[in-house]
């Protein structure tokens, strides 16, 4: 995959930073897909409007080999489920004849099945998705294709690719997946092809038939496998999932910088952080955090001597590096298994051109997969769709990044209390001693605490046996990702409380004991007092909650 001269206008990020108004960004040039080297930062360019996308020669030949291979293996009698035979009433109706031609009573059988499957697979309920993260689907999706082990009709690819750079985004409600592909999500992409459901298009929610109409583009007519690869897959799952991981990056980035303002905000202790005290305990990247933490107190009053500092100080400022490096390492853990996931096909059968034949080939149960001719490969039925990795694995970065907002929490407690402090209570301004400053504030960060505590619990575990003792495996994959992305906002707005009273004790170090801050901190705090001013009087919290989390999620 590979971006060409990507330019993004400046974004004012909203509280819920996950997502980019679409209509605020201007045209990106060109995405191109391999099928191969989709990644995580290209994905977060590709939602925005007017990112376009093109497909490699290369991908666009795995795509008509792999359907060229589909149709020939069928031809030669290989079972294909809609395709070499009916459904229903037509299962014994061949859909080749003798001769190994698709006769038009059966192709006709074939459309009708998909038509209908993606029709009644259309179950769903609940809000629209949000159209940045159906677009980055669609792009995830034609990626997989491109891979080439799919086997969809080269008009697939071509109407994912014609609805993604004419920003034609279909209506897609958000519940009814149980995560082992998003079915009853993702057939509404399928419906909207076809000019059956409704799309958003320039800011409006319209018939997708209209909008295809003003773009000058045709109905698809889903055939053969085309159906199942439209609905059966976890693109849109995947897509919710990158852009809270994305989310989630930018606040473990910050994180070291708001520990090291926290730290001479409570007048820490840097003993904890110091080199060869993590290195006695070389867990995976607390050696890094803490030197990030240390070269933002650098030049600070923290490393001067202090008889009245704490020889220790509270685990939630002491051991705070831990939870950091904690969630870098769950970070990188999830990050592999997306970039995996996005340049894989995750679909049942799994269509593989020149697959290579195993010792097991000497059994005929195995070899009957295979076919050889002017294309060659295997078609095997599979459970490829299976996202338990993906949930499980994601839900570890969520109880990561759910720890971080515990030890955030824990650190407001302790800095408006003069025990811990050496200042005034609540960190009232002095020349305003009968204020209530950010006393009452607690309320605000605990009742997201509670919010974020409740969605770490593991969903993945959760379901009911269904299709006949078919489906009887669940991952949730898609409500992980909503979870992820509930915490992740939490975490954002709970940060900003931690951000303001760090900021009003930063001040009174300066104002109350004439301390230097280290100029990290300096700049930061002035930084952020260009939108935030100082509390001397007290004045109603809610918009500053708002422009605190906004300045750390855009924060460098």
């Amino acid at each position: 995959m590979m971006i060409k001269n990507v330019k993004l206008t400046p974004l004012v990020i909203a509280l819920g930073f996950g997502f980019i108004p679409m209509s605020y960004v201007s045209a990106a040039d060109l995405i191109s897909l391999d099928g191969q080297s989709l990644t995580m930062e290209s994905l977060s360019k590709s939602k925005v409007k007017g990112a376009k996308v093109s497909l490699t020669k290369s991908a666009q030949k795995r795509i008509d080999d792999s359907f060229d291979f589909l149709i020939d293996a069928a031809k030669k009698g290989t079972p294909v489920y809609g395709l070499t035979v009916g459904v229903g009433k037509n299962k014994d109706t061949p859909v080749f004849n003798k001769s190994g031609r698709l006769t038009s009573e059966a192709k006709k059988i074939s459309e009708a099945f998909n038509r209908d499957m993606l029709y009644t697979s259309a179950a769903a309920s609940g809000d629209p998705i949000d159209p940045e993260i159906v677009k980055m689907s669609m792009v995830i999706r034609l990626n997989q294709i491109a891979n080439g082990h799919v086997g969809v009709s080269p008009a697939v690819a071509k109407a994912y690719e014609d609805f993604i750079n004419h920003d034609i985004i279909p209506v897609v409600p958000e519940d009814g997946s149980i995560g082992l592909s998003d079915i009853m999500l993702a057939s509404h992409i399928g419906a909207a092809m076809m000019g059956d459901w409704d799309v958003f298009y320039k800011g409006q929610r319209v018939p997708a038939l209209k909008a295809m109409k003003a773009e000058g583009l045709k109905p698809l007519v889903p055939f053969g496998k085309d159906g199942l690869s439209l609905l059966s897959n976890n693109a849109l799952a995947t897509a919710q999932l990158v852009v809270g991981v994305n989310k989630a990056k930018q606040l473990i980035d910050f994180s070291p910088k708001l520990l090291a303002f926290g730290l001479e905000a409570i007048n820490g202790n840097i003993s904890p952080i110091l080199p060869h005290t993590v290195g006695a305990r070389p867990m995976p990247h607390v050696q890094d955090v803490a030197s990030d933490i240390l070269k933002n107190l650098e030049g600070g009053y923290l490393f001067e001597r202090d008889e009245d500092r704490p020889l220790q100080d509270s685990l939630s400022y002491r051991g705070s590096h831990w939870g950091v490096a904690h969630a870098r390492y769950q970070y990188e853990q999830i990050k592999t298994l997306i970039d995996i996931q996005v340049n894989s096909s995750d679909d049942n059968p799994t269509v593989y051109v020149d697959a290579k034949p195993s010792k097991y080939n000497q059994y005929p149960q195995v070899s009957q997969y295979f076919t050889s001719g002017d294309l060659s490969g295997a078609i095997n039925s599979s459970a490829n769709f299976d996202t338990t990795q993906l949930a499980s694995q994601a839900e570890g970065f969520i109880n990561a990044m759910g720890q971080l907002a515990k030890y955030s929490s824990n650190r407001q407690i302790r800095i408006i209390n003069p025990y811990f402090t050496g200042l005034p209570r609540a960190l009232v301004d002095p020349d305003h001693a009968n204020s209530m400053a950010f006393y009452t504030l607690q309320n605000g960060f605990t009742a997201l605490y509670a919010e974020i505590a409740h969605a770490a619990n593991p969903v993945s575990f959760y379901g009911i046996t269904n299709q006949g003792g078919i489906e009887d495996h669940f991952s949730n994959f898609f409500q992980v990702g909503q979870n992820l992305n509930l915490v992740v906002d939490k975490l954002a707005v709970i940060y900003g409380f931690e951000l303001m009273q760090d900021a009003q004790a930063l001040e009174q170090r300066k104002k109350i004991q004439h301390r230097t801050l280290s100029s990290n901190n300096e700049k930061m705090l002035k930084s952020l007092r260009k939108v935030l001013p100082y509390y001397g009087k007290d004045r109603i919290f809610t918009p500053d909650v708002k422009v605190s989390t906004k300045f750390l999620i855009n924060y460098k």
